[in-house]
């Protein structure tokens, strides 16, 4: 009996401060000397631990940098989607759904690809997805699934609308297929937009302050701009390499 993938979204509310306030216990720091080291002074760093108010770009970078938190990561792999993706394109190839992560390095001779985690069957990605303590954006069938949606489009840098109508299109044979089975009760998290797009998009406003707190907000990296549907993500996409025969 197939069950319907839901539309409920993982909550959202955990936040930067948040972030921020965890790392500060794991490394034993206190308020003041975060302040100390980032350019602001207690007052400021209190109010923002109380997510009562923000800091600057500055001095936010600043507390990232101190804590060791690392959101480059993010727009490296997406940049590495990216190339890869473009790679394929000028070999003309259409489709990797079948390539493991060894055929796929040593095809675009990039070795990055290795890195990514293996994950063996649906049932393993939907527990990691709903866990939400693992980077779910590192395993390989959510890259491989980055890789064709950027295949799939032909500016590497698309308008919101542009990315919506790619991953509609990545993932209109996938929604009402028996290929996706699933507890109602997961709270998928959405993941339409890696960052790339999320820093390209006109819907983004308010600069690196807002971008930092959607990226934290979450382990994995990234939430739709385009769909509440988890129907039409890149992890219905990745869900897929696993349909039963």
């Amino acid at each position: 009996m197939r069950v319907e993938v839901t539309n409920i979204v993982k909550d959202m509310s955990t936040n930067l401060v948040e972030t921020v306030q965890s790392r500060l216990d794991l490394m034993g720091m206190s308020q003041a000397q975060l302040a100390d080291n980032s350019s602001a002074t207690p007052s400021q760093m209190g109010i923002f631990l109380r997510g009562k108010g923000s800091l600057s770009t500055e001095s936010l970078n600043k507390v990232l940098d101190i804590l060791g938190v690392d959101l480059s990561i993010y727009v490296k792999r997406n940049n590495l989607a990216k190339e890869v993706a473009l790679f394929l394109k000028s070999r003309h190839v259409e489709s990797i759904d079948n390539w493991p992560k060894e055929d796929l390095a040593l095809f675009t001779r990039k070795k990055e690809v290795l890195q990514f985690f293996d994950v063996n069957s649906r049932e393993e990605l939907l527990s990691l997805i709903e866990s939400d303590v693992v980077d779910v954006e590192s395993s390989y069938p959510y890259f491989k699934a980055l890789i064709q949606y950027y295949m799939s489009i032909e500016d590497s840098n698309p308008t919101a609308s542009q990315a919506k109508q790619a991953i509609e299109n990545l993932t209109k044979n996938i929604i009402n297929s028996d290929s996706i089975e699933t507890d109602s009760n997961i709270k998928a998290m959405v993941a339409g937009a890696a960052v790339g797009i999320l820093a390209a998009s006109p819907l983004i406003a308010g600069g690196v302050g807002i971008l930092v707190g959607t990226m934290l907000s979450k382990q994995v990296g990234a939430i739709s701009l385009f769909s509440k549907s988890f129907g039409k993500s890149l992890f219905t996409k990745a869900l897929s390499y696993f349909a039963k025969d």
